[in-house]
């Protein structure tokens, strides 16, 4: 090949390497509101019946078209049993307006409870932001547990509090793990015939939350790990797992628990790279 010749090919092969990079770029930042479903089987499930979950986390009171309605409709078509909120629903910084919006309406459609996450605790006045979640008839979960029948399902749901709700509470403090264990403890004496479901925000403590009883651990907080690489790399970064996270996103087996993370609902500053936000359905059936 001549001179001329080959730097006209170079040229070429540059320039589409440019399209092929311009484009993966714009594909990977186009990430709508998605519905995430999973289904994990358990012998505590009758034959024949179906419990199915749609856990929300860290919206970050942010505001999906009027009035959350992208969020209110896959909500309507996927008629969950329960809506499990995983924490930073509300945010210490922004105005409530987004969570409020979500709150009065999605109590109409399915029993809800919610646990903290860091960031309610990040807010000076965190009990005011936890009363007015519960004026909108939602339960939040203290380091309790309650027990519910569903479809004729014997069911215990966990809400652990954030581990910044220990310690000092100071706004980007993350607290205390060591008092975080404690409050897991107590969950060691859950009936052993009953759908033992925790939720949790933070899922860096995956691995503590399946030597406790539980069937299946829902949390959020890693907001999918904020950049993704599809099949290559599930996640980039996330608070408190740093770079390369375990648990960015998706569903973990460890041992007898089933954990699973969601990707968050926020979209802010940063931006989402095949990361798009999400909702998670989970269906529980008979093994």
């Amino acid at each position: 090949m001549k001179g001329e010749d080959l730097i006209t090919a170079r040229k070429r092969l540059t320039a589409a390497l440019l399209l092929c990079a311009v484009g993966i770029g714009i594909a990977g930042l186009q990430c709508g509101l998605e519905t995430r479903y999973y289904h994990i089987t358990s012998t505590k499930i009758p034959v024949g019946k179906q419990l199915r979950l749609a856990m929300l986390s860290d919206l970050h009171s942010y505001q999906y078209g009027t009035d959350q309605q992208p969020i209110i409709n896959r909500l309507q078509q996927a008629q969950p049993d329960l809506i499990l909120l995983c924490g930073d629903i509300v945010d210490d910084k922004q105005p409530w307006t987004g969570a409020e919006r979500l709150l009065e309406q999605i109590t109409a459609l399915a029993p809800c409870y919610y646990v903290s996450g860091n960031h309610e605790y990040w807010y000076h006045d965190p009990e005011a932001i936890f009363n007015r979640i519960r004026s909108f008839g939602v339960t939040v979960l203290e380091n309790e547990h309650r027990a519910l029948i569903i479809n004729q399902i014997p069911c215990t749901i966990c809400g652990v509090e954030d581990p910044a709700s220990y310690g000092d509470r100071l706004s980007r403090s993350y607290g205390n793990a060591e008092t975080y264990h404690d409050a897991l403890a107590q969950f060691d004496d859950l009936p052993q015939d009953t759908v033992n479901i925790l939720l949790a925000h933070r899922p860096e403590y995956m691995e503590s939350y399946a030597v406790h009883p539980f069937d299946l651990a829902l949390c959020g907080h890693a907001h999918g790990g904020q950049w993704r690489i599809p099949v290559l790399l599930n996640g980039l970064i996330a608070p408190n797992q740093g770079f390369f996270p375990q648990y960015a996103g998706g569903a973990y087996q460890i041992g007898n628990m089933t954990g699973i993370v969601g990707r968050g609902l926020v979209r802010d500053w940063k931006p989402r790279f095949f990361n798009p936000p999400e909702i998670v359905v989970v269906d529980i059936t008979s093994q």
